[in-house]
């Protein structure tokens, strides 16, 4: 090898090494650029930034429901004042019936208010300016009754000029056992009537029950207030009138 070849050959193994030192540079594809960008914004916007002495914000917490205890409620009837409407024309008379005298005729529209009922016949004892007692007696048959009427009290009719008063009832048999403080009540008696209505039993001057006509006895289970007794009264009633019957009074002590 000649001195010149030697000098090239010195040079290229020289170039060779300083070649095998240099920087690589790396080839990214366009597709892997693309995703480490979006990365990348994606990390600066979900990254909370904090300025200063700042520290980070807890998470917010879940409002906790605290249960209270229910509430009971107690639902009351509201109490409003019993009406009569009347439906057709009718007649408002001095009883529950025909055999009665007419006070007024009222028509249609003619709002009444309801003082006392009289179950059998469905007449109702309404207020009236145009009766001298101020009150007559409505047949429920064309009226409309509306409010509280289930808390008027039922009313014994006056006696007509062709009626007389039921005949008061016999007492038969009464008698009573103690269980303590309480009373066990029985009463029986004779029906002598043939026009009555009904028969009330009272308990201490106070109505105790109404019984059907016909109706001969009656028992009870009483405790009275300490120190109390119980006086019982047997009343016949009808459209005539009404006569009672005392039975007795007593105590267990």
């Amino acid at each position: 090898m000649t001195r010149k070849h030697r000098y090239f050959a010195v040079l290229s193994l020289l170039l060779a090494i300083l070649a095998c030192n240099l920087p690589v540079e790396q080839i990214v594809a366009p597709g892997d650029v693309q995703t480490a960008a979006a990365l990348t914004v994606q990390a600066v916007f979900l990254t909370p930034s904090l300025t200063g002495n700042e520290s980070p914000s807890p998470a917010p917490k879940t409002p906790s429901v605290t249960s209270s205890p229910g509430l009971t409620m107690t639902v009351t009837p509201t109490y409003s004042v019993p009406m009569l409407t009347v439906q057709e024309s009718t007649n408002c008379r001095t009883g529950p019936g025909e055999s009665y005298e007419i006070v007024f005729t009222y028509t249609s529209g003619k709002k009444l208010e309801v003082v006392g009922r009289y179950d059998p016949g469905n007449f109702w004892l309404v207020k009236s300016n145009e009766s001298p007692s101020g009150t007559c007696w409505m047949w429920g048959e064309y009226a409309e009754v509306t409010g509280s009427y289930w808390a008027v009290s039922s009313v014994t009719p006056p006696p007509t000029s062709t009626e007389r008063p039921p005949l008061a009832a016999t007492l038969l048999e009464w008698s009573y056992q103690c269980e303590g403080r309480t009373i066990n009540f029985t009463v029986e008696w004779r029906d002598n009537a043939n026009n009555e209505t009904g028969y009330r039993l009272f308990r201490n001057e106070e109505l105790l029950v109404e019984l059907p006509a016909n109706t001969t006895t009656y028992a009870e289970a009483y405790t009275p207030p300490q120190g109390q007794a119980a006086t019982y009264a047997i009343q016949v009633y009808g459209p005539a009138g009404s006569a009672s019957t005392y039975v007795g009074s007593m105590r267990c002590d």
